[in-house]
């Protein structure tokens, strides 16, 4: 059966409008919702706990940095794990990988980026909904804590990195 110009026109704008929604809304969220307790103000991150932290992670930067993609190519952005490595080799201590790592997801910019090659592959993460402290809570969960990287992430990282140490 043949699709009419009328429903061929339909079906495509309903995709642009799907792609748009989870272009706006993909890495950032901006429904304030009360997550453990989350919903206090002003939040302090040394008053949200590592499990809130978690969950924050969980809710707002997985959705792009997910450690459950199968390929590299379905990515919205790199992944946690190797951010994380490419913060933890740059900086010399905790405090230093908070403060930088904060600073950047608080306020992205080219110029402060410390990876150019995923800035190239996926663009500029654009500014996130989360305040300050959320972000420092994350961070700090992400520095103190093991995180799950993507089943072929090992082998992706040898690959881009072959030669360089």
């Amino acid at each position: 059966m043949k699709m009419s110009l009328k429903n061929k026109i339909g079906l495509t704008g309903m995709i642009v409008l799907f792609f748009t929604l989870l272009a706006t809304f993909a890495c950032q969220n901006t429904k304030q919702e009360s997550i453990a307790g989350l919903n206090q103000e002003p939040l302090h991150s040394s008053s949200i706990t590592s499990d809130s932290a978690s969950n924050l992670l969980a809710i707002n930067c997985y959705v792009c940095h997910d450690p459950k993609s199968s390929s590299h190519d379905e990515l919205l952005a790199p992944p946690l794990a190797g951010i994380k490595k490419r913060y933890k080799s740059a900086t010399s201590n905790r405090a230093e990988f908070i403060q930088k790592m904060t600073s950047f997801a608080f306020n992205p910019s080219k110029d402060a980026a410390m990876m150019k090659g995923p800035i190239k592959r996926f663009g500029l993460m654009p500014k996130t909904a989360l305040d300050q402290p959320q972000i420092e809570a994350i961070v700090t969960y992400i520095h103190d804590n093991e995180i799950p990287a993507p089943s072929w992430f090992g082998e992706h990282e040898k690959q881009m990195h072959k030669g360089q140490n």
